[in-house]
């Protein structure tokens, strides 16, 4: 099944359907692949979640375009997200396969410090933080996109492969949604997305490293797998 990228636009059906073929595909050739899927219309069940999803449409509100990637998610149209440091990158099908590359600044030493003063000492341990079981007062800095941890329109620099110039495109604006999905599964995505370490936050005798929680832990805590699908 495959389509000339200048023919009409694919219907939705046809869209899943080549996503479909070309996720098998590349499972087949042994692709080691993070789909993600979420035809819910809250998109986010948890904590962190949803404070991800509630940023997105903020920006939205702004002028950030995001609704076609909510389309091409629900269509099950992103075959892979993968989450580092600064880092997401992902595939997206549509007429072809895209690849896409965004970056984040890591948050400056004045703003890690800054959370890290006002927060220490007011975390009891990283599974409340995680949780989103914290003081509220911590959880508004946390989530406050110019002190905190939620990106701005401005924070994102994108590179796909599409021909597309809009910023952000259908695919970047896909991997960015598919992300929150992830980090709904593991809040612990964000945290690395940032560069904060999150035992930084916590009270001093309650430290230890984000690895002390393995990620079949986190997907016993929030009762879902960690591939969204």
């Amino acid at each position: 099944m495959s389509w000339d990228e200048d023919e009409r636009p694919l219907r939705a059906a046809e869209l899943e359907a080549l996503a479909a073929e070309r996720l098998a595909e590349l499972q087949a050739e042994g692709e080691e692949l993070r789909p993600v899927v979420n035809r819910s219309r809250a998109l986010a069940n948890h904590f962190w979640g949803k404070a991800w999803m509630r940023q997105l449409g903020a920006c939205e509100s702004s002028g950030f375009a995001l609704a076609p990637g909510r389309t091409l998610l629900r269509h099950g149209c992103v075959l892979d997200v993968q989450l580092a440091p600064g880092l997401i990158r992902a595939r997206v099908s549509t007429q072809r396969l895209e690849e896409v590359e965004l970056r984040l600044a890591p948050l400056d030493e004045e703003r890690q410090a800054e959370l890290v003063e006002l927060c220490q000492g007011r975390i009891d341990s990283l599974v409340s933080l995680m949780e989103g079981r914290v003081d509220e007062a911590v959880l508004e800095l946390l989530c406050d996109s110019q002190r905190g941890l939620l990106p701005e329109p401005s924070d994102w620099k994108m590179r796909c492969s599409c021909a597309d110039w809009a910023e952000p495109c259908p695919h970047a604006a896909a991997a960015i949604y598919a992300a929150g999905g992830l980090i709904d599964a593991d809040p612990s995505l964000l945290f690395t997305l940032r560069s904060l370490d999150p035992a930084a936050l916590l009270k001093p005798t309650e430290q230890a490293t984000a690895a002390d929680f393995a990620a079949e832990d986190l997907s016993k805590l929030f009762g879902i797998e960690l591939d969204v699908q």
